[in-house]
């Protein structure tokens, strides 16, 4: 296979068609085949740059099938082990660049995941605070649009129509689906004859036409709910919605052409989206925004295997959402996620911020200044949208008493201290540029707002979560880069925040904070002060302190257990006949006869040794001991350490005789026994 810096590099590719942007970056890999010689685009033939260096022969289409598949040199990159989808051949050598849809190719032999998302036969219940009391930030869709309160075109409208509604002289951008870039030049009227011609060698897609100052934009109403929750609409000042000065994001027109595709993005600024689909149907492949999936998106949106790789292959879960002709799909803040067209479509939708997802919206801000989004894709006026905000909610927050302040939800706060942390870094001049600088105003009482929020949020904040828990907290609210995927079931406490610190786990890997809500802690911490509160025998040495009282009661009466004793012992098949010698005395096979021997006199004398540690003492704090040496605690006080155990070898003339020595087992047997009676 020839390098394509070669001096023999050729100027066109048979597979390209006429008006083939080639001057883009993604056309500026060539292979050429070793046995005919031809040279192709490695986008054409759907071979990255980086897998081209890992080629040793390459064989086009024409030659593959006599001369055999290209050879790798050393091994080849790793593809996914899912069954691929054959490469239509005959029509790419027929010009037909476009038909060759690479995306859709790897979308046939990728599997997803199905659909587990909310379908609402109407949207009656899509209200504020349904979504603000969601225990999921999963997307949802509504059947039918009764209940929405929304007023939309009808569904028969063609493209046509739509061009003369709106002039068909109003420019338009036309994204190029195989290249995924932006073409210029194009009007509305171009775009109609295009739509419903038959000539769709090249496979064209209309997504960010906003239609809201026109006339087909003014016989519209987007649903009820997405007014109510907009922070748009709710903190720009009514004085200050000018032209050209204002987010224009309410209403957009979106008209695909059949085998359209939109690669994975994340909407600007991470705002949510609602898309009404007029007529024909929609694919989308959504990706849940956790951290991990977040950062793997930023580093696949920056590398140039962009154009050449399916994003949903470096993820572990992409869902496959289908939305057909009637149906309304929410998608909340954050989740990546790319768009197919099965039919020729027409949509309308549009984009909103909310406030429990402000965080993320930040986040996402940030993500998209550090892999140098064009500023005409990026939420507009979003800086001057954020100084709003933090006057208004300082004017506002200094008014709440505690009983407003405690109808705040968690989220929102911490959106709110989060903005009040962004906008206090923009005003320090960290990472502020020049545009985001004007957009601040005046400095000197944005920082005034901005302090008094984060006085007032940041107590409130403060005084609802454990301190350690804010400890950890504030730092992370600060960053102001937060993604996750909150599930039914888990709590929304920032406890269980994916961006959270590792969890401690015990000794035997077990994670002793799963499952922990706010208030489920500070529970475990009020039940634990309780019973450091309240007296408590404690285990000292393997006895309970019942269990030494009692047999120092029993024995010291001359209660006799052997009976007992002996069961328990060959229960567990360590009888007198199978018993282990011991240090400090030995027991021979005479010991079962000496069963009846008392053992009064050993106990008084391992008594007699220990007696003086609790001589007189008649506090709750007192210890006990047994005839053994085990020092009881009732939990009070500080822990002695527990006296050695004193075994006598002799009695002062001599060893010790059998019937002390079987005394001496006799003993061990009935506390083992008694043991066994404590713990059944």
């Amino acid at each position: 296979m020839s390098s394509s810096s070669e001096s023999d590099q050729p100027q066109e590719c048979p597979l390209c068609c006429e008006d083939a942007p080639i001057e883009l970056p993604a056309y500026e890999t060539w292979l050429q085949c070793d046995i005919c010689e031809e040279w192709y685009h490695g986008i054409c033939v759907g071979i990255s740059s980086s897998e081209c260096e890992h080629i040793d022969k390459y064989h086009c289409h024409r030659c593959v099938d006599k001369h055999g598949p290209s050879s790798y040199s050393g091994p080849a990159l790793r593809r996914s082990e899912r069954k691929s989808a054959r490469v239509d051949y005959i029509r790419l050598n027929e010009g037909q660049p476009a038909t060759f849809n690479q995306y859709l190719l790897r979308l046939d032999s990728h599997e997803f995941s199905e659909d587990e998302f909310d379908h609402l036969d109407n949207g009656s219940q899509v209200t504020r605070d349904w979504i603000r009391n969601r225990d999921t930030n999963d997307p949802f869709i509504v059947e039918s649009a009764e209940g929405l309160d929304m007023v939309m075109p009808d569904p028969s409208i063609t493209v046509r129509e739509i061009a003369s509604i709106i002039g068909e002289d109003a420019p338009v951008s036309v994204m190029d689906v195989l290249t995924q870039e932006e073409l210029k030049g194009w009007t509305l009227g171009d775009w109609a004859k295009y739509y419903h011609s038959d000539d769709r060698r090249r496979v064209l897609n209309v997504i960010s036409l906003e239609i809201s100052d026109t006339d087909l934009g003014k016989r519209i109403r987007r649903p009820r709910v997405v007014d109510e929750i907009d922070v748009v609409e709710k903190y720009w000042p009514e004085s200050k919605r000018k032209p050209k000065k204002f987010p224009k994001v309410k209403a957009y027109c979106l008209m695909s052409v059949q085998n359209a595709y939109t690669d994975f993005h994340v909407d600007f600024s991470a705002t949510w989206v609602y898309y009404h689909v007029l007529s024909g149907e929609k694919v989308f492949y959504l990706i849940p925004p956790t951290p991990s999936n977040m950062r793997k998106f930023e580093s696949w949106s920056k590398s140039p295997e962009q154009s050449v790789s399916l994003f949903a292959e470096h993820v572990k879960q992409c869902f496959e959402v289908r939305v057909k002709a009637g149906n309304t799909l929410f998608i909340p803040a954050g989740w990546v996620h790319a768009v197919f067209t099965p039919v020729d479509t027409v949509v309308i939708g549009g984009n909103f911020m909310v406030m429990q997802s402000l965080n993320t919206h930040i986040g996402v801000y940030k993500l998209e200044a550090r892999t140098r989004v064009p500023s005409r894709y990026r939420f507009p006026f979003f800086i001057k949208l954020c100084r709003y905000m933090a006057e208004l909610l300082a004017k506002k927050w200094g008014k709440l008493d505690k009983q407003a302040k405690s109808k705040w939800a968690l989220n929102e706060l911490e959106s709110v201290f989060a903005l009040a942390a962004f906008l206090e870094d923009k005003l320090l001049g960290r990472d502020c540029e020049a545009d985001e600088e004007k957009a601040l105003g005046d400095k000197g009482a944005a920082k005034k707002h901005v302090s008094k929020l984060l006085e007032l949020v940041g107590a409130e904040l403060e005084s609802r979560m454990l301190p350690e828990e804010w400890v950890n907290r504030e730092p992370q609210l600060r960053e102001g880069s937060h993604f996750r995927w909150i599930r039914p079931g888990m709590s929304q406490g920032s406890l269980l925040l994916a961006s959270r610190p590792r969890r401690s786990r015990a000794a035997n890997g077990v994670d002793n904070s799963s499952g922990k809500s706010i208030t489920k802690i500070r529970k475990k911490t009020a039940e634990r002060a309780q019973l450091s509160r309240t007296p408590k025998l404690k285990l000292v040495r393997g006895r309970s302190a019942i269990s030494a009282s009692k047999t120092n009661s029993d024995m010291n009466n001359g209660v006799d257990d052997s009976e007992n004793g002996d069961d328990a012992l060959l229960a567990l098949g360590i009888g007198a006949s199978g018993s282990r010698r011991r240090k400090g005395f030995a027991a021979d096979s005479d010991s079962d006869s000496n069963d009846g021997v008392d053992d009064s006199n050993a106990s008084d004398d391992d008594a007699d040794s220990v007696g003086s540690d609790g001589d007189g003492d008649e506090d709750s704090s007192c210890l006990s001991s047994d005839s053994n040496g085990f020092i009881v605690s009732d939990g009070e006080g500080s822990r002695p350490r527990p006296k050695k155990r004193k075994f006598r070898q002799t009695n002062g003339n001599g060893p010790l005789q059998p019937a002390a020595a079987a005394a001496k087992l006799k003993g061990a047997k009935q506390r083992i026994a008694e043991r066994l009676r404590i713990k059944l």
